[in-house]
């Protein structure tokens, strides 16, 4: 059988019992519980010695800093130098989205391989979204976290992969993940007591026809970026996404069926 035709309800009932037994669900580390409520909790200073005290985490955000997306003419190697280039706001995100993802665990090369990959698709849909939130005089900030812990839940598939598994194929732990990431992403967000602000856009992503109830909100900007990103026939056009027309006149000019001229870098 096709993995890619398969019914995404033969794995729903794995999901309720993941979900469904709180005793499972890890607790939220500290240090997130502190930046949870405030994401500028920390100064400068204060970020720097934090993040110097994780190797793993120093070194994910000098990758970031040193990506594409960023276009340095110069290579990043201060930790200091990378906080100024991502921003506070930026860094703090991806400090949360570390420590959430390292609750969960695999020992599998392959879904680790596969996580990589998909945490590089998440980190071009939070910058997608940071910048566009930017540019409509929205929260950035609080757009890129929501963004970046959008896919979350694959860390969480990874780990209880056995559970999920029917046929050993390569494609099926994305399959699954594409389906059902950030539906358990908005559960576990929720359940950790974020601002819906941050889940609720996440539980959307995807459901193309949703509108906010009051005016232009994350949830249409992520569905969009998230369009913008994929550039698949798989999705609709831009234009027939709710909302489109709320969007400054010049990103609307400038969109081609499914990419913003504007946010071409993302």
């Amino acid at each position: 059988m096709n993995t890619f035709k398969r019914n995404p309800k033969l794995y729903l009932q794995t999901v309720k019992q993941i979900l469904g037994n709180r005793q499972d669900i890890p607790s939220l580390p500290p240090l997130v519980g502190q930046l949870q409520g405030n994401i500028q909790s920390f100064n400068f200073d204060q970020l720097d010695t934090l993040i110097q005290q994780d190797p793993t985490l120093a070194a994910a955000i000098l990758k970031t800093a040193n990506s594409a997306l960023y276009k340095r003419p110069v290579p990043i190697s201060s930790l200091k130098d990378a906080i100024a280039t991502l921003g506070m706001g930026t860094v703090q995100s991806l400090v949360v989205a570390h420590q959430l993802k390292s609750l969960f665990q695999t020992r599998d090369a392959k879904l680790s391989a596969h996580l990589k990959s998909r945490w590089q698709n998440t980190q071009r849909l939070a910058g997608c979204m940071k910048k566009m939130a930017n540019l409509m005089d929205m929260d950035g900030d609080m757009a890129y976290l929501s963004a970046v812990l959008s896919d979350l839940g694959s860390s969480l598939i990874a780990q209880e992969f056995p559970r999920f598994q029917r046929g050993g194929d390569p494609p099926l732990f994305n399959w699954i993940a594409d389906h059902y990431a950030h539906l358990i992403s908005a559960h576990l967000l929720q359940f950790w007591g974020f601002d819906e602000k941050i889940w609720l856009p996440i539980k959307k992503k995807g459901q193309w026809n949703y509108r906010s109830p009051t005016g232009f909100g994350f949830a249409e900007l992520m569905n969009m970026c998230l369009v913008h990103v994929l550039n698949s026939p798989d999705t609709p056009e831009l234009q027939d996404i709710p909302k489109f027309h709320n969007i400054p006149p010049a990103m609307r000019m400038l969109a081609s069926e499914r990419q913003f001229f504007m946010l071409k870098d993302y």
